[in-house]
């Protein structure tokens, strides 16, 4: 049985980040997988103080919610992540998450899980789709991660003017769905 985390970082309950992790999440109970969801904005994840500290163990020293969502990520074979973007990035509660990964460099002998796929799905008003997946792009490759995904796809998903825009359109909920297959695909 597939391991399957997903993560909503919108902070928006009920919202288009709902919507598509909900029919992510369809999926992958319809062919058994083991699904855990994460709402960011339950969590408890502080800024990285960029006090390189996890040097030496791979482990930050804060003391947050940080590390048991790091634990449900190396166990998952499949992580599908949502975020929003605002001003053409990702919203800050995701560049939390991206910015305290910074044990997965600082320490030479960290150990990332086992390989898996990842799908990330952006939600937002206007911004160009080429450059939210440019983004992405850069993140999901550095070495640091890059050695434990297998293979990523991105989804964006523009003209979000509303918090209910992706539940009201079919295709979008269609897209998430059909990334979400893809993702739980053998390789």
């Amino acid at each position: 049985m597939k391991k399957v985390l997903l993560m909503i970082t919108s902070p928006t309950k009920g919202g288009n980040g709902d919507a598509l992790i909900n029919a992510a999440a369809k999926v992958a109970k319809q062919v058994q997988a083991e699904v855990t969801t994460v709402h960011m904005r339950d969590l408890q994840v502080h800024f990285c103080q960029a006090c390189y500290g996890c040097a030496r163990t791979g482990v930050c020293v804060q003391n947050d919610d940080f590390h048991a969502l790091l634990k449900q990520a190396h166990k998952a074979d499949v992580i599908i992540a949502e975020a929003p973007i605002y001003y053409n990035c990702m919203a800050a509660q995701m560049m939390t998450l991206i910015n305290r990964l910074c044990c997965t460099f600082a320490c030479k002998t960290y150990e990332l899980g086992v390989p898996k796929r990842v799908g990330m799905m952006l939600t937002c008003t206007g911004s160009e789709e080429a450059e939210m997946k440019h983004q992405v792009d850069l993140i999901l490759t550095l070495p640091s991660l890059s050695r434990s995904i297998t293979a990523y796809q991105t989804e964006v998903f523009t003209g979000c003017q509303e918090a209910t825009t992706c539940q009201k359109t079919t295709a979008y909920l269609e897209r998430a769905e059909r990334l979400t297959r893809w993702t739980l695909e053998e390789e």
